[in-house]
């Protein structure tokens, strides 16, 4: 897969939903902030939110839902700003009855920021603050360079904008013709790195970097360095002005949300950091890879797009703490393709600055670094000490790694190679050989791992294979090829890979989105509402637990019922409820998600912050979105009233027993294969009543395989506000605790405020609301297979006891205690046994059965054994199993 080509294929389709939101009641959603940064210290006038600069010309665009702006709020507390509040026209004193002039609800909205000189360089958010709540983030970078912003005319050579090297600007591709020159003047020799940000700064620009001498020679190009920026450089032949021509790529495109940031500057800039990744808290020797690196040395020949590198020998010391290694700690972009690793960030400070940004990301098993300085080969291959994550590049064109390993019969591996999901742009496969003959593919060529995380709004899936489970079939060597699709064309340190042998480790991410999974948006609830969001859950090595997921730090007044997302689902959708008098507030909270980890103790773990950059129109819905972490959530409450909320009558559930519906006593506890039905009720703070669609949310991509469906034959309609939601748990239904989301929409009548852009009176928008999730408690219908042996010749005597043998073969993971009883069958009398046990952790147990001395001598056909489990310590699971056998004298 080609991310470069993927993301121009998203950001083309999803130029026209950018200027159409979805259809819904008022949601802030910011398009652009420009300029799109700021140096560290002084304060900038940035003006947001739907225009631009363009020259001494102000350059306006669609935002929507910006009424009545109130502040910016940034990710980090050393970055405010003030509403710079336009002057509006006096209020006509010939129409008394005219509401006053506002502020257009598309912006243009002008704030001064101050950022002050001890904020760390880097990417923040920044998210818009008015009337109607708190709007999707923004990419608002720190720097530590002088920063302009783009001055037109500068559209051919003769205007040229002149900047000094260590100088930003900032600038916008207005038209899909348009091109941007810059000039500046360099002494020979002095290697200068133009550099381009567009994806990473949320922009839809594609653009090229092209640097010409004073002649008009070509000196250097660059496009898609990463994603959409661009980074070329040069060294210097002569002293003299260059100049820097930056342009959309195949004029395809332009526009006000078209932003960028050009640097032109002789600091370090990082192309790779190897090995890429260390243990938590352990000073590591690293080698950077990169331009401008002080105290560099050649890069044995290595080179990205043609420029020649650079390497550097550091010590990283990572971050120590247990939770940190856990954690993604970037301040720049990760895509859903690299944001569901653990790492931190990396910046190397010289005379000409700070470089940009890397990861270095945490290993997940003891690093090694390959030895060999080339690729390796199937005869002669590199020995690793499995268990262990080893960290290997193509040092040339066409090399493949062979590595070998020592592994026991029944020893179980999980085979897993990292590159495009740490940020390699390149295509690489897997496969595990014999060690006694390399031809014997034993687990056949492992490719691309087409699983995501969600199919468009969480869009997870990279060229990397999927971890592959190894079980040795006896104690030997055995051989693992790593190759690389593009290794004909691709070399050096950017092709770095991590290939982790060990035994599993099971474990789980979670990323959670404002419910809105097609176009960017904020998180805002009215009063006596509620707001969701999408959680997911990315499951390591097999982990299959149920995972619980809470929220703290909430405003006062606002409440979320904890959510779990059970064993057989990787979704869920938690529910804020906003009170009716809550206070109108905006402010950061968190998330927690705690599952139970294979020793028995919990795991705890931090949800990832995330949202959409750009969205798609709801009809494209079948395409990703381009989407992100950000750096953190936030949430506002206003004083709107919610239209109608939705509630789930979990008190009056029921579930069908033999074709009859018996109450579902609080908690609801079901089994394996029951269908159960959940009342859901609408109220309305309003008359004008409306019909209301309800559906519930997927626990899963594909239903089939979800442990739960759910039905809902019959929708509430404003005579009847109130529906049955029927849920059908699959036999096959992993136990433990699960809940569903009911979502419902309505067609109701919105007028916006008087003021700009008022709506239509009668109007009908699409409002959404969120019941509580039903949560329910699976129980397995058993715990175990259970055998029993027959007596000894299938006889008992008279007066004597016989022994029958009862074995368990034990499922999920179920390691409690059995209590086993006897019983004859109807009529038989003198025929008993006295309760056993089958302990915790074993798998039989004897009943001695006793025959009466006047018990009736003959056959004793289906007698019944009862073996009874607590399932999570409470819950009773029955199994039964029959014995025949004689009475004989």
């Amino acid at each position: 897969m080609c991310r470069p080509v993927l993301g121009l294929l998203v950001l083309a389709a999803c130029g026209t939903a950018a200027a159409q939101p979805p259809p819904g009641l008022p949601n802030p959603r910011v398009t652009f902030v420009f300029p799109p940064g700021a140096k560290a210290g002084p304060a900038e006038t940035v003006r947001a939110l739907g225009f631009t600069f363009g020259g001494d010309t102000q350059v306006s665009v669609t935002g929507t839902d910006l009424d009545e702006p109130e502040k910016l709020v940034f990710s980090h507390p050393g970055i405010t700003a003030t509403f710079a509040a336009p002057k509006l026209p006096e209020p006509d004193p010939k129409k008394k009855d005219a509401p006053p002039p506002k502020a257009n609800p598309t912006g243009p909205h002008t704030f001064k920021v101050a950022v002050a000189a001890d904020v760390p360089p880097g990417t923040y958010d920044v998210r818009f603050v008015g009337k109607f709540g708190v709007s999707n983030p923004r990419a608002f970078v720190v720097g530590n360079r002088d920063e302009v912003s783009e001055r037109e005319p500068n559209n051919d050579v003769p205007e040229a904008q002149r900047v000094a090297v260590g100088t930003t600007v900032n600038g916008v591709l207005a038209t899909s013709t348009d091109v941007d020159y810059t000039v500046f003047a360099g002494k020979k020799g002095q290697r200068v790195v133009v550099s381009c940000q567009a994806t990473s700064v949320d922009s839809r620009a594609t653009p090229m970097v092209e640097v010409f001498d004073a002649a008009g020679r070509k000196l250097a190009v660059n496009r898609n360095y990463r994603d959409a920026d661009a980074v070329a450089d040069v060294t210097l032949p002569a002293d003299g002005d260059y100049l820097v021509r930056l342009f959309q790529f195949a004029y395809l495109g332009g526009g006000p949300d078209y932003v960028y940031r050009l640097t032109v500057s002789a600091a370090p800039w990082i192309d790779a950091v190897f090995p890429p990744a260390v243990e938590p808290g352990k000073p590591t020797p690293v080698t950077l890879y990169g331009r401008n690196l002080p105290g560099g040395q050649p890069a044995d020949g290595f080179t990205v797009d043609g420029f020649p590198l650079e390497k550097l020998a550091v010590t990283v010391t990572p971050p120590a703490d247990a939770a940190a290694a856990t954690r993604l700690a970037l301040r720049h972009r990760a895509d859903p393709v690299t944001g569901l690793q653990d790492g931190f960030e990396f910046t190397l400070k010289g005379p000409g600055g700070v470089s940009n940004p890397v990861p270095i990301y945490f290993a997940r098993a003891k690093p090694v670094v390959k030895k060999n300085a080339g690729g390796t080969t199937a005869a002669a291959p590199e020995d690793i000490p499995a268990p262990c994550e080893v960290a290997g590049f193509l040092a040339r064109r066409g090399d493949t790694d062979w590595y070998r390993f020592t592994a026991k019969k029944g020893e179980v591996f999980v085979v897993e190679l990292t590159a495009e999901r740490g940020g390699t742009p390149a295509d690489f496969f897997v496969s595990v050989r014999d060690g006694k003959d390399p031809k014997r593919d034993l687990s056949g060529e492992q490719d691309d791992d087409n699983d995501s995380l969600h199919p468009f709004g969480f869009y997870s899936r990279s060229a990397d294979p999927a971890p592959y489970r190894f079980t040795a079939p006896e104690d030997g060597q055995y051989l693992v090829l790593v190759g690389c699709r593009e290794a004909n064309v691709v070399s050096g340190p950017r092709t770095a890979y991590r290939l982790r042998v060990a035994p599993p480790r099971p474990d789980f991410r979670a990323v959670a989105m404002p419910y809105c999974r097609h176009f960017q948006t904020g998180a805002t609830a009215w009063q006596g509402g509620t707001l969701a969001y999408d959680v997911y859950v990315h499951r390591v090595d097999g982990f299959a637990g149920p995972v619980a997921v809470t929220a703290e730090g909430l405003p006062a007044g606002v409440t979320a019922k904890p959510l779990t997302i059970g064993s057989g689902a990787r979704w869920g959708v938690l529910v804020l409820t906003a009170a009716g008098g809550a206070a109108p507030a905006v402010g950061p909270f968190t998330l927690k998600a705690v599952g139970t980890g294979s020793d028995g103790k919990p795991l705890a773990r931090e949800v990832r912050s995330a949202s959409v950059t750009w969205g798609l129109l709801t009809q494209q819905n079948a395409a990703p979105v381009v989407a992100r972490l950000d750096h953190g959530f936030v949430l506002a409450v206003r004083g709107e009233k919610a239209i109608y909320t939705l509630a789930a009558d979990t008190a009056s559930a029921v579930v069908k027993v033999n074709m009859k519906d018996e109450k579902l006593p609080a908690p609801l506890v079901v089994k394996q294969g029951d269908k159960f039905s959940v009342p859901v009720k609408v109220a309305w703070a309003v008359g004008d009543k409306q019909a209301v669609v309800l559906t519930a949310e997927p626990l899963a991509q594909n239903q089939q395989n979800s442990p739960v469906t759910v039905q809902i034959p019959a929708q509430p309609t404003k005579d009847k506000p109130e529906a049955v939601v029927n849920f059908d748990v699959k036999a096959t239904a992993a136990p433990g605790p699960y809940a569903v989301t009911v979502k419902g929409v309505a067609q109701v009548p919105y007028a916006r405020p008087a003021g700009g852009g008022a709506m239509a009176k009668g109007g009908n928008v699409p409002a959404e609301a969120f019941a509580d999730p039903v949560a329910f408690f699976v129980v397995p219908s058993a715990v175990a297979k259970v055998t029993v042996s027959p007596m000894p010749n299938n006889t008992a005597k008279l007066g004597a006891t016989a022994e029958v043998v009862v074995k368990v073969e034990r499922q999920y993971d179920f390691a409690g205690e059995f209590k086993v009883k006897f019983a004859p069958p109807m009529g038989v009398t003198g025929v008993t046994a006295e309760e056993v046990t089958i302990p915790a952790g074993k798998d039989e147990a004897k009943l001695l059965v006793k025959v009466a001395d006047d018990a009736k001598p003959g056959a004793v056909t289906n007698a019944t054994v009862t073996l009874t489990a607590k399932y999570a310590d409470k819950h009773p699971v029955t199994h039964e199993a029959k014995v025949t056998f004689t009475v004989a004298k």
